[in-house]
């Protein structure tokens, strides 16, 4: 990835509280139509997480997010004008002061092409293993 944080984000990603003592995963509830990978993308109207184990300022009383997500993709909306796909570097808070943030995107890595020096080398590579594809007539 060229700039860090800027991945979609999709559902069932991993998820942590640094005022929770376990991740979650965070269900996407909003979307039901725009997929990346197979997988539904995340957007700004996604609150739904399983609990993040017990909560450190609610005297370890079970977690219950209140949130509003940050840094989302502004410049796109999903189904809706205020549904913005959320991105790797998203961030919410709780109500309780928590904050969550994205652990795991669960995109799947795709390797990109490689570069234009090792091009023309596995190019000559492979022209030598095969000859005749040199013979032009």
């Amino acid at each position: 990835m060229s700039q860090t944080g800027q991945e979609l984000v999709c559902n069932g990603a991993l998820c942590q509280c640094d005022k929770g003592t376990l991740p979650s995963m965070l269900q996407v509830t909003s979307n039901q139509h725009v997929y990346l990978q197979g997988k539904l993308v995340a957007t700004t109207q996604d609150k739904t997480f399983l609990p993040f184990g017990t909560c450190m300022l609610k005297n370890n009383l079970p977690c219950t997010p209140m949130l509003l997500w940050q840094d989302a993709f502004d410049l796109v909306s999903v189904d809706s004008p205020m549904s913005h796909p959320l991105l790797e570097k998203s961030t919410i808070m709780c109500s309780f002061g928590g904050k969550v943030s994205i652990l795991l995107t669960l995109q799947i890595a795709v390797p990109g092409l490689p570069a234009l020096p090792q091009v023309e080398g596995v190019r000559t590579a492979f022209m030598s293993l095969c000859p005749l594809l040199l013979n032009e007539d």
